[in-house]
């Protein structure tokens, strides 16, 4: 591990003493701002470029992978997202950053540098400070490569990144090992996990490869990275939608106000307002809509991720084809075929099988990937869409296709065949749904929820639970009226524990007798809610079988 630490600069035999702490594996020290410490290797790894590694092999490696992070402008190939020029944050210079493809055995390492030069000025109020995240990686034994700002790790800036006597950043390793991290092969994504950052651009694709999956095409470049994009980093109206980075806006854009943007923000939903996009020339963009090509006859694996931000749900269907659902979030699932439909929300992924048709000369228009959102769920109003092209060796593209603001020929208000993991917000669609196992006959059409999917390996079922905690989020923007604070060593850090500004449920005893008390702060007066460090803190309990924690979200 390696922390750029602001607050225990000055400290530096306490935090050695904590890093032996937490893994009694330091291998080298450096006395003033950087520690550096890492694990015993049991199995020896063959070390190589990350670039390589999306070809699987028999023998484990380490992959590793060069990152740095720079605000820079939508001026450049790569990070043009949808013709506009305004301010982004870019992986590698890359908007989605560059995909990290391993396979199973292999363990991941990502030498990291913060190199965001001044402040992007963000909605949130987030500044030039960063961290990375593998969105769905357990981390296991590396607690620390989490990428949690002031929970796992403090953020890192670009100064804490330099050596006492140089100005080279010192990079900082995030990674995980695939064996025992909780790393299972599947679709997974990083990000920045400070403020609005990955709104603005810092995220990307993280693929774990299956060995042995020589039935179906598996090309980690048939991956669909899905986002809503906003006007501006300080102005979060969205205008467009973008397929792995790309996108075009036509002649006419969303334009809202304060309370819209609001609404939008706060989930509930915003009808914005049209205007004339005073960039568009329908004879020349600067943007083209992704491609993926393909050949008859085979059956193609595609990874769909929603790297989308706020509440937008989006939705994907493909002209002309069916396809397969076959994970969900990393999970295998039992297949769920002929689909003409699937959503997706805020992180989650699909991994879905398109068989291509058989006929050899297809001629004419490339087939539309289509990708479909609306500002204002539940009544399917303010429609924002895009497309990518699936084409075939003999087909062609429309070099001036855009999506017009009405989303023409994206069925709107249509009911689709067969849609999985459809929005949420209608009981009538929940009470009608196809239930398991009856989707299980593709000539069921209906809406298909995830409740009714089945794993193809399923997990223990829970039964031991030591507690329950009911959270609830209001309309203040809090959980149980309280908001989060953050401390200034993180938690996963302090030692000893810091509980002054501590708030939340605290529960002790051993399962199934834990019980819970809550305590608030002195500083949580009678108010509309209380600012403090909101914690639920669980008994350590090694030893004493399958005990879970059961946590009730209500959204009130």
């Amino acid at each position: 591990m390696q922390l750029s630490l602001r607050y225990l600069s000055s400290r530096s035999d306490e935090w050695k003493a904590l890093v032996q702490k937490l893994d009694n594996l330091l291998c080298n020290t450096n006395e003033r701002k950087v520690k550096v410490c890492c694990a015993r290797e049991t199995v020896p790894k063959k070390t190589v470029p990350g670039e390589q590694c999306d070809i699987c092999t028999d023998y484990p490696r380490k992959c590793v992978f060069d990152f740095k992070l720079e605000m820079l402008k939508s001026d450049a190939d790569g990070r043009r997202a949808d013709g506009r020029l305004r301010s982004v944050l870019a992986y590698n210079g890359t908007i989605p950053g560059p995909p990290i493809v391993i396979c199973e055995g292999d363990e991941l390492v990502v030498n990291f540098k913060n190199k965001i030069t001044g402040k992007m000025t963000n909605m949130d109020g987030s500044s030039s400070v960063t961290t990375l995240h593998f969105h769905g990686i357990r981390e296991k034994t590396r607690p620390w490569s989490d990428g949690v700002p002031f929970v796992s790790q403090c953020p890192i800036t670009p100064e804490c990144q330099k050596h006492q006597n140089n100005h080279n950043p010192f990079p900082f390793p995030y990674g995980f090992n695939t064996d025992v991290d909780g790393a299972p092969a599947g679709t997974y994504w990083y990000h920045s996990h400070v403020g609005a950052q990955r709104t603005n651009g810092a995220y990307g694709a993280l693929i774990i490869k299956e060995k042995g999956t020589n039935a179906i095409i598996d090309d980690a470049s048939n991956t669909l990275v899905l986002q809503e994009w906003y006007e501006s980093s300080t102005n979060q109206v969205p205008v467009s939608l973008l397929i792995n980075g790309n996108g075009r806006i036509g002649e006419l854009m969303n334009t809202g106000d304060d309370e819209q943007i609001t609404a939008h923000l706060k989930g509930k939903g915003a009808v914005f307002n049209l205007t004339k996009n005073k960039h568009f020339d329908p004879h020349n963009f600067t943007t083209n809509y992704t491609e993926f090509h393909v050949k008859p006859g085979y059956q193609y694996r595609f990874r769909v991720i929603g790297a989308i931000s706020q509440n937008l749900p989006l939705r994907l269907s493909i002209e002309s084809h069916t396809f397969t659902a076959i994970a969900m979030d990393s999970l295998n699932i039992q297949p769920v075929t002929d689909l003409t439909d699937l959503w997706l929300a805020a992180g989650e992924r699909y991994d879905i099988l398109v068989k291509t048709t058989k006929e050899q000369d297809k001629l004419g228009l490339a087939y539309k990937i289509r990708v479909l959102g609306f500002t204002d769920q539940p009544d399917n109003k303010c429609p924002l869409c895009t497309i990518a092209w699936l084409k075939y060796p003999k087909q062609r593209i429309d070099p001036i296709y855009v999506t017009d603001s009405n989303c023409t020929g994206f069925h709107l208000h249509s009911t689709p065949l067969r849609t999985l993991n459809p929005v949420p917000n209608k009981y009538t669609a929940w009470k009608n749904r196809i239930q398991y196992p009856h989707w299980k006959n593709s000539s069921t059409i209906g809406d298909i929820f995830i409740a009714d999917l089945r794993a193809i390996k399923p997990e223990p079922a829970i039964t031991n639970l030591a507690n329950t905690q009911y959270i609830e989020f209001d309309g203040n923007i809090t959980f149980n009226g309280l908001r989060m604070s953050y401390p200034p060593v993180p938690f996963l850090l302090q030692d000893p524990t810091d509980k002054t500004d501590r708030c939340g449920s605290t529960c002790n005893g051993q399962p199934p007798l834990t019980h819970c008390t809550t305590k608030n702060p002195a500083s949580c007066t009678a108010k509309e809610y209380c600012n403090c460090q909101h914690v639920v803190k669980e008994p350590w309990a090694p030893g004493w079988g399958s005990w879970w924690v059961e946590i009730v979200l209500i959204n009130n």
